[in-house]
């Protein structure tokens, strides 16, 4: 578990003004000072380790974590924590319908990646500078959008948040597609719809990191491990595979003696067919 004072030394204790709170954040809220709501880090600690726990089984699972932070806080956080776990992810804009209706967002990925083959072949293409410029642009535009999920496959495993009131509609359509939701909740959002709240002061970057990067280090064990027992398993089963190969031989000459052997005993134990006695017809006749 991490160390409360970590916590308390990045400031995740720190929620806001008691007039911007949410009631069903209460259980989560220790007090106050000066009119600002402070967080109970015991619970942001347990809350943490259950997460991170989840997240780590996920990860065994070799199922995609999708993490999510679009505001100037998390930004930079989320795209590199994910890009290390090489894992899909969002800190731009969320798109809608990414999750509810994903095949529509996908038609996105397919076109920001054929401008990028376009651009990287592009002297192979008689395109002018002009339109090579216009490409340019539509796939940064793109990348920004989209460029985080190219390599998104289905079925998702778990959502990470970062503020859920800014995210909404994303909590809203992983909700919806029963995908479950790990989230940095502070005291002026609904935590009814997460499934691991993390009561956190969202909007501090040292707090969403420290948060974060415990999250990561989780994740990554979790891979670690998958990772591990697939080397495990792949050499058991040609472990297997070569013992098959040497045990086929002797199989079928075995196989090959017991039907000569069987063979041999239902020939012996055969029954010999009786001669039926002749009848000599001259002696009838010398009778009669």
């Amino acid at each position: 578990m991490i160390d409360l004072k970590e916590l308390i030394k990045a400031g995740v204790y720190f929620g806001h003004q008691k007039t911007r709170w949410n009631p069903k954040m209460a259980p989560y809220i220790w007090g106050h000072r000066s009119g600002i709501h402070l967080i109970d880090v015991s619970k942001t600690a347990n809350n943490l380790e259950k997460a991170a726990q989840f997240l780590k089984t996920v990860a065994e699972q070799r199922k995609p974590i999708l993490w999510v932070g679009t505001k100037q806080a998390a930004q930079q956080i989320i795209g590199d924590i994910a890009k290390k776990l090489d894992m899909p992810y969002i800190n731009h804009r969320w798109v809608g319908g990414m999750l509810t209706n994903y095949p529509q967002v996908k038609k996105s990925v397919t076109k920001l990646l054929h401008y990028e083959d376009i651009l990287a072949k592009s002297e192979d293409y008689n395109y002018t500078k002009k339109e090579l410029n216009h490409l340019l642009k539509l796939s940064e535009k793109l990348k920004k959008n989209v460029g985080g999920i190219r390599k998104l496959s289905w079925p998702i495993g778990a959502i990470v948040v970062v503020d859920v009131k800014k995210e909404d509609t994303a909590v809203k359509e992983a909700a919806q597609s029963g995908i479950p939701i790990v989230a940095l909740v502070d005291t002026n959002a609904d935590p009814s719809a997460i499934n691991f709240v993390i009561p956190a002061n969202d909007d501090s970057p040292k707090s969403i990191k420290l948060i974060l990067e415990y999250l990561e280090k989780a994740v990554q064990e979790g891979k670690d491990k998958a990772a591990q027992l697939k080397i495990k398993a792949d050499e058991e089963a040609a472990m297997a595979h070569e013992v098959a190969k040497e045990e086929v031989p002797g199989m079928l000459a075995l196989e090959a003696d017991e039907e000569t052997e069987n063979w041999d005993k239902a020939k012996k134990s055969k029954p010999v067919a009786s001669k039926k006695p002749t009848t000599d017809k001259s002696k009838l006749k010398s009778k009669e």
